[in-house]
C-alpha cells in the first residue's frame, strides 16, 4: 500500500478503521487525541495503575501505590516545544510526556509531583496554569525508559 497515491478520501476512512481497530483492541475510550489515549494506557501499564474513566478530573490513572497521576501528552514535531495546561493541582504526580508527531514514538517523559509542576508552571487567563516543556524536560524524574518497556507490552 503506498500511501502516497492513495487520495485524502481515502486516507481518511483508512484511519477511520486504524481508529477503530485501536478502541477495538481497548487502547482507546474517546475519539480525541489517539496520542493522549495511547500514553495514559502506557502510564497505567507502567505504574500497574487503575486507568480511570473518561472525564474524571485532575487524575487519570491511580498508580499501584496509590498516587494519583495526571497525565498529560504533547504530539509535536521533533525538538518543538510548548506546553501543558493544568487546571490546578490536585493530583500526587503528574507524568509529562513529549511523542514525535512523525513516529509517534516517545521522545520523553518526566515524572513531577504537584508541588514540582507548581513551582515551575505559570498561570494563564484562560487555561489556569501552563507548564512550559523546556523546564519540564530537565525536572522530576526520567521516565522515558519506564514507558517505552510499558508501550511495549500493548497488544
Amino acid at each position: 500500500m503506498n500511501l502516497g497515491e492513495m487520495s485524502l478520501e481515502e486516507l481518511l476512512v483508512l484511519r477511520r478503521a486504524i481508529d477503530v481497530e485501536i478502541e477495538a483492541r481497548g487502547h482507546s475510550r474517546t475519539a480525541s487525541s489517539l496520542a493522549g489515549e495511547l500514553i495514559e494506557r502506557t502510564v497505567s501499564v507502567a505504574y500497574g495503575g487503575q486507568l480511570l474513566g473518561v472525564g474524571a478530573k485532575s487524575v487519570d490513572v491511580v498508580a499501584s501505590d496509590g498516587r494519583r497521576l495526571q497525565v498529560k501528552t504533547r504530539s509535536l514535531p521533533k525538538g518543538d516545544l510548548r506546553h501543558w495546561a493544568f487546571r490546578g493541582f490536585d493530583f500526587d504526580a503528574a507524568v509529562v510526556v513529549a511523542v514525535d508527531r512523525e513516529t509517534s514514538a516517545i521522545d520523553w517523559a518526566r515524572e513531577l509531583t504537584a508541588q514540582q509542576v507548581r513551582a515551575i508552571a505559570r498561570p494563564h487567563a484562560k487555561e489556569g496554569w501552563r507548564l512550559r516543556m523546556a523546564p519540564a524536560r530537565d525536572a522530576g524524574i526520567d521516565v522515558t525508559d519506564r514507558l517505552l518497556l510499558a508501550f511495549q507490552q500493548l497488544a
